[in-house]
């Protein structure tokens, strides 16, 4: 049995602590010490520290949680995205051109459109609706910037407008080379100072009324549809 004062263990039917002297009033023998105040205190301490500890973890746990559902989520809505982003794409097969900055390398495929349009205006190129005369401006500049050895230009149309009075033998001839690429240069040259497409050009000549504006467009669009199956232009082109 132990003292219900001090603790000390005592024979069994004792009256009288031999260590402190307290009478011991109940009999009888008790299985273990009393507790002392601050054994409770460390025992509350303990369950204190140990629900907040579970509780650190449940958050960490949740919050790991959380983070990987929400990366998920994100990734998945981005590639869903993606993809309708690039079936968009896919579907329309369209590249964009504009007027500012026509690539010379997309030449050959509108004078292949101008041709299957059976000679009808406007023509729609890619995301282009073209006129006869932005046609024109496009092929003869087209053909005299690649004669130059700058295939990889880009040319502005801007809006110019038709002949007034159009003209022009067109006789049967051929072309050479040079002279082809001179008189597109010369074409393209007179749109970009007045605004229009000449009446007529002279093929070795200025001013010498040679070919009409039809007749141009048929030689510029010959000129460019070998230039895009070889990658060079015609030693000539017949008229």
């Amino acid at each position: 049995m132990f003292c219900p004062k001090c603790g000390k263990d005592l024979p069994d039917n004792s009256k009288f602590c031999k260590y402190c002297g307290s009478q011991i009033k109940n009999k009888g023998t008790l299985s273990h010490a009393p507790t002392s105040a601050g054994d409770d205190e460390n025992g509350k301490n303990i369950i204190i520290i140990g629900l907040v500890a579970l509780i650190v973890v449940l958050i960490i746990v949740f919050a790991a949680i959380g983070t990987g559902m929400f990366s998920g989520s994100n990734e998945e809505i981005s590639s869903d995205a993606s993809s309708s982003s690039s079936s968009v794409s896919g579907d329309s097969g369209v590249q964009s051109l504009s007027l500012s900055s026509f690539p010379v390398s997309e030449a050959p495929g509108l004078a292949q459109a101008i041709k299957n349009n059976g000679g009808n205006f406007p023509v729609n190129y890619k995301s282009l609706s073209l006129s006869k005369a932005q046609c024109l401006y496009i092929l003869t500049k087209s053909v005299a910037l690649i004669g130059q050895g700058d295939s990889g230009a880009t040319i502005s149309v801007g809006n110019p407008s038709y002949a007034p009075h159009p003209s022009g033998r067109d006789y049967s001839n051929s072309i050479a080379q040079a002279n082809y690429v001179d008189m597109s240069n010369r074409f393209a040259s007179w749109i970009d100072r007045n605004g229009q497409v000449p009446n007529y050009v002279g093929i070795y000549t200025g001013g010498v009324p040679d070919i009409s504006p039809s007749k141009m467009l048929d030689i510029e669009i010959a000129i460019l549809l070998q230039y895009g199956s070889t990658g060079t232009l015609p030693a000539s082109v017949s008229v």
